[in-house]
């Protein structure tokens, strides 16, 4: 029965495309006509197109011609191919950038319990009055200070307006905490512990993080030792890490990265450490104050706030692009502070019970976008040493990538989010693309997600007068390096390859030889490849040597987030699959074949994810079909970013890959991976580590390491893990840099 079934859902798919038919004939000639009119009329534009139509096909074949068809026919809201709205489609989920960084207009109390340790209360306040914007108000709760810190605050009241509180005998945290918190009426109150240095726009951020949602009641920063929210280390040596400063980086640098690495995803928390805690009027309003008779003494108290303010309703949130230094307070001991915490935790377990702090311990641990936000914070500082460098030795220079592309591909992706590293740099980066591919390039490549000039060429003849003012002209593509030769004497040439682009073509054709001869084209062409494998590839083919820059995936778009479709087990496991029918080399039979056969054995345990083509292509309406998927279709970086994001496990069962940006994009994202042992994979998977590598030429090796990826939760979990924080090592600054330095450290 469920096999007649498949037959007639296969046998309905190729009667709908079958009456497409006729429908799609008159739209392409809508668009042929519109073409030619756009184009100069009837002689001119006929000629334009039928010369536009063999170049593209010669250089990117039927699928290319395809693909730009496409992408014109979607400019000129005339659809050429049907495919289903319920499944061929991301339904406009695409990661976005967040929103400019407002001044915050609402009052804000900021309240500072003090316990003597008048240096750090001196810096803390310091800080305070130099990084916040108005309109605020300080209150100071001076809890049986001595003399000498007693005497400042009290001078620094009168000085700066600030509301002083005094308990000559110490009552404790809590206790004076809510001293402050029962005199406050602002829209927020802020609880800042005095050991702490605020950096930059602190209080706009926390504020911004609170309103993103009515339901976020509490916020909390990033920190260098704050438990769970400590960056990029959480735990050190069996205690909480300290994650001191390297020089000769400085708080307000740290800050600044945090700030700038940032996807703001305000990700939800079940608990947020007590040094700085920003609690809207509303929430004071519904459950009070710290608990004094459980927690009198400090510590616990912020956790216990934490857990009575969820148990209503009340979310709480992670402020990521926020980052507050903290000292550790010397108002106590190390062994009075672990005698507190032992007694808080007694009483904690006592308040909420083992299971709701154990969940709450575990997700604070464990939770991938929070795993995602450390790790990137672990390159943070690298990164920036990477753009410093840069600028020192190349700021103001002009480069140019020849880039002719039509569709999104993985070698395009690189060269933007290489460029796009390139122009943090201080380099003047733009790139090149000709006029008849501009259509499908800004719909696939928007300028808002890459921000990178792009100069269109109105043909391969108007090239050299484009590169005539460039340092540095750089190929990327076999059929671009030809238009290097009319550099001016002092550019320099540069062919970044990656792939061996020979095996694209049959052996002995035209485009073959002329990918063949690419490589020594110009005897000065600096030749850059992604892996060794390419390199390798190159010198024994060729007998050439290449530089490598090393592999690279854009970190900040590609990232762990919180889910829409929510976390396995409350859902399938979700399997995602790119599929280029026209591609042999990437394994579209194989692939789907594997997929048909692990969604019969698994049934509705596992959800099958295309992407990559249409429904209605030819070439895919002839694979295996018949089993349960979904397609998304062709999708742009930010689309892919998103929903690499939502699925468990990607596979690429392709013959080779010379790297593999969607593996590592997906890797990036926090899925799982199963990536081809033939070609250069290797330069970041290492199997049963972060990543499965496997046999591609067995079907059955395929199916097993799947198989077992679904199967064993253990090394899924473990490989998603690892892959959060291996991916992030390949930053584009570095593969950027190393671009650079090939093109200009050997300048004569």
């Amino acid at each position: 029965m469920l096999v007649n079934s498949y037959k007639a859902h296969i046998y309905m798919k190729i009667v709908d495309v079958l009456k497409n038919k006729l429908i799609q004939l008159c739209r392409l000639y809508i668009l042929t006509n519109s073409y030619i009119k756009e184009n100069g009329g009837i002689i001119a534009g006929s000629a334009l197109l039928l010369s536009n139509v063999i170049t593209v096909t010669r250089n990117h074949g039927i699928h290319g011609l395809l693909n730009i068809v496409i992408s014109y026919s979607v400019s000129r809201r005339i659809p050429l191919l049907s495919v289903r709205s319920e499944f061929s489609q991301v339904n406009g989920h695409i990661v976005k950038p967040p929103p400019p960084l407002e001044r915050h207009s609402d009052f804000v109390d900021i309240i500072i319990c003090v316990h003597n340790a008048l240096d750090d209360v001196q810096i803390c306040l310091n800080s305070v009055l130099n990084k916040t914007n108005m309109p605020y108000s300080i209150t100071l709760v001076d809890d049986g200070s001595g003399q000498e810190t007693a005497s400042f605050l009290k001078e620094f009241a009168l000085q700066h307006s600030a509301r002083l509180i005094r308990n000559n005998v110490a009552k404790g945290y809590t206790f004076a905490a809510n001293q402050g918190l029962r005199l406050s009426t602002a829209d927020y109150v802020v609880l800042l512990n005095s050991d702490t240095i605020v950096t930059s726009g602190w209080i706009d951020r926390l504020i911004a993080c609170a309103a993103s949602d009515q339901a976020i009641g509490i916020v909390g920063p990033l920190s260098n030792t704050a438990s769970w929210q400590s960056i990029p280390e959480i735990v050190q040596d069996g205690d909480w890490a300290s994650n001191p400063l390297p020089p000769p980086f400085s708080i307000e640098d740290m800050g600044r990265l945090v700030a700038r690495d940032s996807a703001r995803m305000y990700p939800r928390m079940p608990l947020l450490n007590g040094f700085c805690l920003l609690i809207k009027q509303t929430v004071l309003k519904q459950i009070g104050y710290f608990d004094e008779e459980a927690f009198g003494q400090g510590y616990g108290e912020e956790n216990d706030y934490c857990l009575r303010a969820r148990k209503i309703g009340w979310h709480l949130a992670l402020a990521d692009d926020t980052y507050i230094f903290h000292s550790q307070s010397r108002s106590y001991t190390n062994e009075r502070r672990e005698r507190l915490c032992q007694v808080a935790h007694r009483n904690l377990l006592r308040k909420h019970g083992h299971i709701f702090i154990d969940q709450s311990v575990s997700y604070c641990r464990d939770d991938r976008t929070l795993s995602g936000i450390r790790a990137r914070a672990m390159e943070s500082l690298a990164r920036e040493r990477k753009r410093l460098e840069a600028r020192s030795r190349w700021e103001g220079r002009k480069v140019l990538f020849l880039l002719p592309v039509i569709e999104v591909g993985g070698g395009a992706n690189v060269v933007i989010q290489e460029a796009a590293a390139m122009k943090e740099m201080g380099v003047d980066v733009s790139i090149l693309n000709l006029e008849r591919f501009r259509r499908s390039f800004e719909v696939k490549y928007p300028y808002a997600e890459h921000g990178l000039p792009v100069i269109f060429a109105k043909n391969e003849r108007d090239i050299p007068r484009i590169t005539a003012g460039f340092d540095a002209v750089i190929a990327t593509a076999n059929y671009s390096v030809g238009w290097l030769e009319s550099l001016r004497a002092k550019s320099r040439r540069g062919y970044y390859i990656q792939d061996f682009e020979p095996y694209f073509y049959e052996i002995d054709s035209q485009e073959y030889r002329r990918a063949w001869y690419s490589y020594t084209l110009f005897p000065d062409l600096v030749r850059i490849t992604k892996t060794d494998w390419n390199s390798q590839e190159v010198r024994s083919k060729i007998g050439v040597d290449c530089i490598i820059a090393g592999p690279s995936v854009d970190i900040d778009l590609f990232r762990p987030r919180p889910r829409l479709s929510g976390n396995w087990p409350q859902r399938p496991l979700q399997i995602a699959a790119m599929i280029r029918p026209s591609s042999a080399r990437r394994g579209p039979v194989l692939t789907m074949e594997v997929l048909r056969d692990i969604a019969t054995h698994h049934g509705p345990a596992v959800e099958i994810i295309l992407f990559g083509c249409y429904d209605n292509e030819p070439d895919f309406v002839a694979l295996a079909t018949d089993f349960p998927w979904q397609n998304k279709g062709v999708l742009t970086r930010a689309e892919s970013a998103w929903f690499l994001n939502e699925i468990d496990i990607f596979v690429d069962f392709s013959s080779f890959q010379a790297m593999g940006l969607t593996a590592m994009e997906a890797m990036a994202c926090g899925a799982a991976v199963i990536v081809p042992e033939n070609g250069g994979t290797g330069s970041y998977a290492r199997h049963e580590i972060n990543a499965l590598v496997v046999d591609t030429q067995s079907q059955e090796a395929c199916w097993s390491s799947l198989n077992r990826l679904i199967v064993d939760n253990d090394l899924r979990l473990n490989l998603q893990k690892n892959g959060i924080r291996d991916a992030v090592k390949f930053a584009p600054e570095i593969a950027a840099f190393n671009v650079l330095s090939a093109m200009f450290d050997n300048e004569q």
